[in-house]
């Protein structure tokens, strides 16, 4: 068997306890410091996330009325939203303009009124209604329809092209109850 060198043993300087005491020390609270500021980069951002989401995140009531395609800003933001009665028109197809027919937008739509003689009138007229919004809709480009910020105002337009055929009454809000666009 091959015998195994042996190595020397560094020499340490004579040292008194209180000066190795104090090494460790040093190191240990460099590795604490470390360890708080890992804490706080990890912790920090996740904290501010949240205080932002607490004091800037709408209410409900908000975003109902945000993305219903209305706003009434002459009510009192204190009263719960109400909820009229509602009807789904379903299964439009559109080809947006300028496509020749490449791409499509298919949409449901959810149509709320206060009044249920509206819904009835809604239903007679139905195919003028979804002559109306397959009109309105295949006027649009791919990008117009595409860019989220412009549903709000194409809400509002659907509202008022509906409103225009109906005679007994108005509808409240619209809804899209599915939008795809392909």
């Amino acid at each position: 068997m091959a015998e195994r060198a042996q190595q020397p043993v560094p020499e340490t300087p004579d040292t008194s306890g209180e000066e190795v005491a104090q090494e460790e020390e040093k190191q240990g609270g460099g590795s604490l410091l470390a360890r708080l500021l890992l804490v706080a980069l990890t912790l920090g951002p996740t904290a501010a996330g949240a205080w932002l989401a607490y004091f800037y995140y709408p209410t409900l009531a908000q975003a109902a009325e945000q993305f219903s395609g209305t706003n009434d800003d002459t009510e009192e933001e204190a009263k719960p939203v109400e909820y009229g009665q509602f009807m789904e028109l379903q299964g439009f197809i559109i080809n947006p303009a300028g496509t020749d027919g490449t791409r499509y937008l298919m949409i449901n739509l959810g149509l709320e009124s206060a009044d249920g003689g509206v819904l009835e009138e809604l239903k007679e007229k139905e195919v003028v209604v979804r002559d109306t919004v397959l009109k309105l809709l295949g006027q649009r480009t791919v990008e117009e329809l595409a860019d989220i910020s412009l549903r709000t105002q194409l809400k509002q337009e659907l509202r008022e092209a509906v409103n225009g055929v109906l005679r007994k009454g108005k509808i409240d809000r619209v809804y899209f109850t599915q939008y795809v666009l392909q």
